[in-house]
């Protein structure tokens, strides 16, 4: 007689093999991000996968001591096979055979770009020579000293003027800016083929004062396919001095940090160039110098925006006019900005300026000069209204970074209209630590901890609100509305915290400080993986001027 169990439908049996070709190197993709070594496993299970894996695992190659050893291919057979049909991407180390490196570019036959890491030292010969489209590039420097009276990569390796580099664009980063004397300022001219620049970015400068900036405007006046240049100073910076028909190249991405910008708007009309201009990072520069010197029509076509004022070292603080400017800017010149991330008064910055650019905004990053370095300053919050109304008409924007101040808002209706924000994923909120330094705090409490877990479950609680009222809207009327994306991070700042920082000087504070009680603080909440539970984490900094460090946070769920 037959049983009930006996007369179900067996359940059906899934295996890797019932995906599509397609659907399996999404996974195999996705598993080479986390652990590229289970790729290699991976190969071995059967000749289906050992097909799809083998692409891409060879698609960038990191060289080893053993892939260039003279007797590589009868180690590893098939390697050089795979890599010949594979490889676009290499990436050389320090202290390997520059023989066993040519071997390898050689071989790969797909070759798009090479990227030596800083303080290899080899001779990269006949790389014109081999069959392949000119290649991308890359050097990255780290921590690189230059050397006196002589140039350093990558000239030094290279035949950039060989008929098979010409088309080649090179990409150099972390470059030591450095101030030499008469006899040595063309070091950087002599050192890089500045014909063949695409991208240079500067690191900070050491010694810290520098004063002349002739060897790197040197390179740059030289450099006219550059598309990409970054500038790091330090302190309040210096500046370019310009001759009479000197002019930049048209850069698409400018960052300047730490750069004292005093250039008149005749000088900039004469020696800038922001024709081309689609991403500008403004960070510790005087932004009302700035912008009184620019065509604002010349900016009509950015897609970023960052601006951080600097204007501590000036007579007047111009902080005010330029918040004004930026609105002008904002409101009425630039087209389409994809991220917006400006420190300003917003008081004095209406948020019409943002929202008319709701069809593109991705990414906002608004945030009051005031901060939260004093508990005895308000900081300027924008009002619940005003982030609603943000989150109503901004259906794009998936990063979104703002200050609340307690005291001058209701929090939970704040929260509640930052959860309006219908594709918002990271969110970065900045509030006051809620610690009064001239009270005591019971030795196992933790009053900021506790005030930021009982946020992230407000938050939490809003977003699954929000998500369970979309499932109930109609199919026929959810046209054009976007579904309630999850959090994936959320981080709050207590106290003015950054990554390097200053305790606060109060006696009051450095008593409680002293006590392991800190003003400054910084929690992390982070999904690894879509599904999982948000895991909460206080995160490290580097202090200035004290040994002491913030107590560690427990880590914990949020979304239980």
């Amino acid at each position: 007689m037959a049983t009930s169990s006996s007369l179900r439908a067996a359940s059906p049996r899934w295996s890797l093999n019932d995906l599509s070709p397609e659907l399996l190197a999404l996974v195999i993709e996705h598993l080479h991000d986390i652990d590229a070594r289970s790729v290699a496993e991976a190969r071995i299970l059967c000749a289906r996968l050992d097909a799809i894996a083998t692409p891409i695992l060879f698609r960038v190659l990191h060289l080893n001591k053993n892939i260039v050893s003279p007797d590589a291919e009868s180690r590893y057979p098939g390697v050089f096979a795979n890599i010949a049909a594979h490889t676009r991407h290499v990436v050389v180390g320090i202290y390997l055979d520059p023989s066993g490196i040519n071997k390898v570019l050689y071989t790969a036959q797909n070759l798009v770009s090479v990227r030596y890491d800083a303080g290899s030292r080899f001779a990269v010969s006949d790389l014109q020579n081999l069959h392949i489209t000119p290649p991308s590039l890359e050097w990255r420097y780290s921590d690189a000293e230059l050397e006196h009276g002589r140039p350093w990569l990558p000239f030094e390796l290279l035949d950039f003027y060989h008929e098979r580099l010409r088309g080649i664009k090179l990409h150099v980063e972390n470059l030591p800016l450095r101030e030499f004397d008469r006899q040595q300022q063309d070091t950087y001219v002599r050192a890089i083929p500045a014909h063949l620049l695409v991208t240079l970015k500067m690191a900070s400068p050491a010694p810290p004062l520098i004063t002349n900036l002739h060897s790197l405007k040197s390179l740059l006046l030289l450099a006219r396919r550059l598309e990409t240049f970054h500038y790091e100073g330090r302190g309040q910076g210096t500046s370019f001095n310009f001759r009479p028909g000197e002019r930049l190249p048209p850069f698409k991405e400018l960052a300047l940090r730490s750069y004292d910008w005093n250039h008149s708007k005749d000088e900039t009309a004469m020696h800038w160039d922001f024709s081309n201009i689609r991403s500008l990072d403004l960070d510790l520069v005087p932004i009302f110098e700035f912008l009184s010197s620019i065509n604002p029509l010349d900016l009509a076509n950015l897609l970023r925006l960052h601006c951080e004022d600097y204007s501590a070292h000036l007579r007047v603080d111009n902080r005010q006019e330029a918040t004004r400017g930026l609105y002008l800017l904002v409101k009425h010149y630039i087209r389409a900005l994809h991220t917006l991330s400006i420190t300003c008064h917003i008081r004095s910055f209406p948020i019409d300026a943002i929202l008319a650019h709701s069809p593109s905004l991705r990414a906002l990053r608004f945030r009051d000069h005031v901060g939260f370095r004093d508990e005895d300053y308000r900081c300027p919050t924008l009002s619940p209204v005003d982030v609603a109304s943000l989150g109503r008409r901004l259906p794009y924007v998936h990063t979104l970074e703002l200050d609340m101040d307690a005291a001058l808002c209701e929090p939970s209706a704040f929260l509640r209209a930052v959860c309006t924000f219908r594709s918002l994923r990271d969110l970065t909120l900045h509030v006051q630590t809620v610690i009064n330094p001239l009270e005591d705090v019971e030795p196992e409490a933790d009053p900021d901890y506790d005030a930021v877990v009982q946020t992230l479950f407000f938050l939490h609680h809003c977003k699954k609100q929000a998500a369970e009222e979309w499932a109930r809207v109609p199919t026929q009327a959810r046209k054009g509305l976007s579904p309630v994306a999850p959090w994936s991070r959320i981080t709050i700042t207590v106290g003015g915290w950054r990554r390097v920082m200053a305790r606060r000087f109060s006696t009051a504070w450095r008593e409680q400080n002293q006590k392991g009680i800190f003003a400054e603080r910084c929690f992390v909440a982070e999904r690894c993986e879509e599904g999982r539970p948000m895991r909460l984490k206080e995160q490290g900094h580097i202090e200035m001027q004290s040994a002491s460090s913030s107590p560690e946070g427990s880590i914990r769920n949020v979304d239980d």
